[in-house]
């Protein structure tokens, strides 16, 4: 009986002392694990900042028909920057059709304004002489226009007079910037009077963007 006993009394010892250990190493485990975890939730950083940039370039700059003169009995000609028919009335020779073109160069999307610096009476001179212009999409989408009366903006793919006055011709409220959607280009349409200015005639268009 004595024997038994002893033998019972070992038996809950060893229990409560693998209790014990097991215990032990549950906490020692916990403990490791919040250490270790610890280390996991570190973290590092990259950073840098891109500048905002609007930048216009015109692609094309120049247009000339150079030397010419009205048709034998002719009362006027006209002119114009497509690829064909571009002279009619006379015999000037347009060099490189297509007008002027206008890209944006930048990485933000802007508001683009066209001046020029003489009115039809100045460049031309004359009688009922006629210089406009027209703006139109090179790549799809690039101008985005407001079209309606109120907006103030010029409606594209029609011929407008030439406007002298700075911020008074809006061409594009919105001219993008990504590739494929950022070229556009400006086409003149002239009309010589028999009685119009003679010798080399200039004007300079500036184009301004604005954010």
């Amino acid at each position: 009986m004595k024997s038994d006993n002893l033998l019972l009394t070992i038996a809950v010892l060893a229990v409560a002392a693998s209790l014990i250990a097991t215990g032990f190493t549950y906490f020692s485990l916990v403990n490791l694990a919040a250490q270790i975890s610890g280390y996991a939730t570190s973290t590092g950083q990259a950073n840098l900042t891109v500048e905002s940039q609007a930048s216009i370039n015109f692609t094309k700059s120049f247009v000339n028909w150079g030397s010419g003169m009205l048709n034998p009995g002719g009362t006027a000609a006209s002119l114009t920057t497509f690829e064909t028919n571009n002279v009619s009335g006379g015999n000037w020779t347009l060099s490189g059709a297509g007008g002027l073109q206008i890209e944006n160069i930048g990485n933000i999307n802007i508001s683009l304004n066209l001046t020029g610096a003489k009115t039809a009476v100045q460049f031309i001179g004359g009688t009922n002489s006629v210089y406009k212009w027209n703006i139109t999409n090179v790549e799809a989408g690039s101008c985005i226009n407001g079209t309606a009366a109120s907006s103030g903006n010029l409606d594209l793919n029609t011929f407008h007079n030439v406007n002298i006055s700075i911020g008074a011709s809006i061409v594009c409220p919105t001219f993008r910037f990504e590739t494929g959607n950022d070229l556009i280009r400006i086409d003149f349409n002239l009309t010589i009077p028999e009685d119009s200015l003679t010798g080399a005639l200039t004007d300079t268009i500036t184009a301004t963007a604005y954010v």
